[in-house]
């Protein structure tokens, strides 16, 4: 490693540990979020986004390499069991994932309730701007961006779980800076 990146990386790492801003992309809170087409992994059924207008909408960017997905999938799972599938729909994007892991994606994902989507391509991903993972959107019933969120952490639990709530009940999340859910340290 050349002498100026050890500096380099020490700097980063104590910024990030200080609670340095990260620059979340994507779409905006307030705009319409982009529409896809894509296959569902586990039912082979081509889904739209936007034939999901009219219920709450919680899209993640994952992969199987990535530990803090891996703990967010599950939570998800569970709210889309609590909430049904009438009022909140789960998308799981699989991000730069490896063909071979596909195939344990759906061992993984066995029986769950939430649209595993395959992005092989990145066109989804591209469209949402993602750089790092886990990455979170929730949609309005209307196709609004209601929320933003980079990374996952045990204490970003009751942040998603408010954002849930409040988009359920149709009154958007509570203006904020969109923020990493968890550090910087919990994005892959």
């Amino acid at each position: 490693m050349p002498r100026f990146c050890l500096p380099l990386a020490i700097l980063l790492c104590l910024s990030c540990a200080a609670g340095a801003s990260v620059r979340i992309s994507g779409p905006q809170v307030g705009s319409i979020a982009p529409d896809f087409k894509a296959r569902n992994l586990l039912t082979g059924e081509k889904i739209a986004l936007n034939s999901q207008r009219g219920k709450v909408v919680i899209l993640t960017f994952w992969a199987s390499w990535c530990a803090p997905c891996r703990r967010e999938l599950p939570v998800l799972e569970k709210a889309q069991v609590v909430v049904g599938r009438d009022r909140l729909t789960i998308f799981a994007v699989s991000f730069q994932e490896h063909p071979e892991a596909m195939r344990g994606i759906k061992k993984l994902a066995a029986g769950w309730h939430i649209n595993m989507i395959e992005d092989t391509w990145g066109l989804i991903a591209g469209r949402y701007a993602i750089s790092g993972i886990p990455h979170l959107f929730i949609i309005g019933r209307d196709g609004t961006v209601l929320a933003n969120r980079l990374g996952y952490g045990e204490g970003s639990l009751q942040e998603l779980v408010d954002d849930i709530n409040h988009a359920l009940a149709g009154t958007g999340t509570p203006p904020a800076e969109p923020q990493p859910a968890g550090g910087p340290s919990d994005t892959t």
